[in-house]
């Protein structure tokens, strides 16, 4: 006799729990997804484009009976989050978070999750296809296709728990990149929160000057790309960049010796040393941009999900499918 499908609740309906929802309903791996934010609209938004089957305004009452509960709020709202929910959770629950932060995240678990809940730590990378528009407006069930999804389990994490996240991924058309806590915030914080206050400093170096007035009619493309993630997502990036603070300030020193380097150059060097740098940079950009666009990133071995089924994958009915569903 089959199993009932997992149920699933989503806390944070913007542009990746949205996203979710609506990947999970177009596969049809959830037998009911409940939706719960902050933000009234958000709510009301995410039941009538189909990312949830029903809104639940009671933050324990929208996980108490949840298989698995996605968290896909800003960090600086996570540790409340845990704490409320945990004492509503079922045994066997699997909570899965997707903030750009991990090691905060997961001590909150560690705290606030009674025994036999699993925490599991995600941050998903978009791909090339992703527009860049955030969002809840901006979702669509083939978000993640083609990225990856950093998979970061908590110490002693269940097998099979880490193995229901494997499989969620491969759903959402991702592919799983395993890491600890520390691995995954050092190199977050150079390519995601760091670009962050890099345009804050431009911004605000701009228009903290007394010919802001002039600059700003002569601010082109350039200025707009460079400042464009003051704008993306100012609480998640306020509250993400201050809890990786130990990281990005070693990023930030690595950045400050750059700009020295290049300093010198300009002072001291020819136009063609500055031309071959950016020679330099380009080609190693172009690689970037080719290995992100086939996806190609995974050299030589790495760990597999096991294929035995576990307590947690039988008690879900081993629901969620191997190969992700064709693209549309």
């Amino acid at each position: 006799m089959s199993q009932e499908k997992p149920r699933v609740t989503i806390i944070g309906l913007g542009l990746i729990g949205g996203s979710i929802g609506l990947a999970l309903r177009r596969a049809g791996a959830a037998s009911r997804i409940v939706g719960h934010d902050l933000d009234r609209e958000a709510n009301i938004q995410a039941k009538k484009m189909g990312a949830v089957d029903r809104i639940e305004w009671n933050l324990p009452a929208a996980a108490e009976k949840a298989d698995l509960v996605i968290l896909s709020t800003p960090v600086g709202g996570m540790e409340e989050t845990l704490r409320v929910i945990g004492p509503a959770l079922r045994p066997g629950c699997v909570v899965l978070d997707t903030a750009t932060v991990k090691r905060p995240v997961l001590a909150w678990a560690a705290e606030y999750l009674p025994e036999g809940v699993h925490f599991v730590g995600g941050d998903p990378i978009l791909s090339a296809a992703s527009d860049g528009r955030g969002g809840l407006e901006a979702a669509r069930a083939d978000l993640f296709r083609g990225g990856l999804f950093c998979i970061v389990p908590a110490p002693g994490s269940h097998e099979s728990a880490i193995r229901l996240t494997g499989d969620l991924v491969r759903i959402l058309g991702a592919k799983p990149l395993f890491l600890d806590a520390a691995e995954h915030d050092g190199l977050i914080a150079a390519v995601d929160h760091l670009p962050a206050l890099l345009a804050l400093a431009l911004t605000e170096t701009a228009v903290g000057q007394p010919t802001w007035r002039e600059l700003r009619k002569m601010a082109g493309p350039a200025f707009e790309t460079g400042s464009e993630l003051v704008a993306a997502d100012i609480v998640g990036y306020g509250q993400a960049c201050f809890a990786n603070r130990d990281n990005l300030l070693r990023w930030l020193d690595a950045f400050a010796e750059a700009l020295a380097s290049i300093r010198r150059t300009l002072t001291e060097g020819q136009a063609e040393d500055l031309t071959g740098r950016f020679y330099a940079a380009w080609d190693e950009r172009q690689k970037w941009l080719a290995d992100r666009s086939e996806g190609q990133w995974l050299e030589g071995p790495r760990p597999e999900l096991p294929e035995r089924p576990g307590l947690l994958e039988t008690f879900l009915g081993g629901l969620w499918p191997k190969k992700p569903p064709p693209a549309e």
